[in-house]
């Protein structure tokens, strides 16, 4: 006998932090029919700290009662979990967004999958107006990198002649072995440490960052976020000898293109570059 779904348990709901017991229980339900469901990634990328809550709220407001969860990711991300329409229309979604936030300019990106199997919206929220305080040049300043145009950054990536890939992992042994994976297709270049990721990153501008979750420096997902907010087109694998699952959503709906689990093989590695490669292509058309 047919097991009907009809209206699903889960109303939407605002957490003020990532709560793992209530994003495990909604991922083992998701599990049992993803149509249509996404993970929706909405960043507030300017200097000026927002009030989080209050975006929240926007977009509990926005998604009405669909089934999912909201939650609030330190002061300038909010990740939903939702069902949606199964097909979205994204210049509809973007017009209604910024209907919901005329404060601010909104762009949406897709493409990347989740491991339970979601399509990943990345919303990146810009202020319509600069604050009037004072205009500051882009200043010397040890703070946040600037963002740059992802769209000029895809183009020069493509138009040079060889690819470029980074190998950020603190274990000597994964990084040799990946070194070899990768050295076929490309320039590889090698970091034991994510100090200094970002500053390599925005000189060689990679075609695809493999990238290690816990580092001595700190958390990957972090570095992620730094380089997504250089580069709204990069390209990031994340590599994890744990696959705890909000690790892995988060780093995805963060802008990660893709997950590889340690211990890993070389066909899992290629499988991974290919996709990810595969999707800077998508995005140039």
């Amino acid at each position: 006998m047919e097991t009907a779904r009809t209206e699903p348990p889960h109303q939407m709901k605002i957490y003020n932090h990532i709560t793992p017991a209530r994003l495990q229980e909604l991922i083992d339900y998701i599990r049992t029919d993803t149509t249509g469901w996404k993970a929706v990634d909405i960043s507030i990328e300017d200097e000026e700290v927002p009030d989080i809550n209050a975006v929240a709220t926007r977009v509990y407001e926005f998604f009405g009662r669909r089934p999912g969860a909201i939650f609030v990711c330190g002061t300038r991300k909010v990740l939903s979990l939702v069902m949606l329409e199964e097909h979205v229309d994204f210049p509809q979604m973007k017009r209604e967004l910024t209907a919901h936030l005329p404060e601010y300019n909104c762009t949406v990106n897709t493409g990347n999958i989740t491991r339970e199997g979601l399509e990943v919206i990345a919303i990146r929220l810009h202020l319509a107006t600069a604050p009037k305080a004072e205009p500051q040049p882009p200043a010397a300043k040890t703070a946040p990198v600037p963002a740059a145009s992802g769209s000029a950054l895809l183009e020069k990536r493509q138009s040079r002649g060889e690819r470029v890939f980074f190998v950020v992992d603190d274990d000597m042994f994964m990084r040799s072995l990946l070194s070899k994976v990768l050295a076929p297709h490309g320039k590889v270049i090698a970091l034991d440490d994510g100090k200094d990721l970002v500053a390599a990153y925005r000189e060689h501008l990679p075609d695809v960052v493999f990238l290690d979750i816990h580092l001595p420096c700190g958390s990957g997902v972090d570095l992620l976020e730094e380089i997504i907010r250089y580069d709204n087109t990069a390209g990031v694998i994340i590599l994890s000898a744990d696959r705890v699952k909000d690790n892995v959503l988060l780093s995805q709906a963060r802008g990660a293109r893709g997950f590889v689990g340690k211990p890993f093989t070389k066909d899992k590695i290629e499988e991974a570059l290919g996709k990810c490669l595969e999707q800077a292509e998508l995005l140039s058309r």
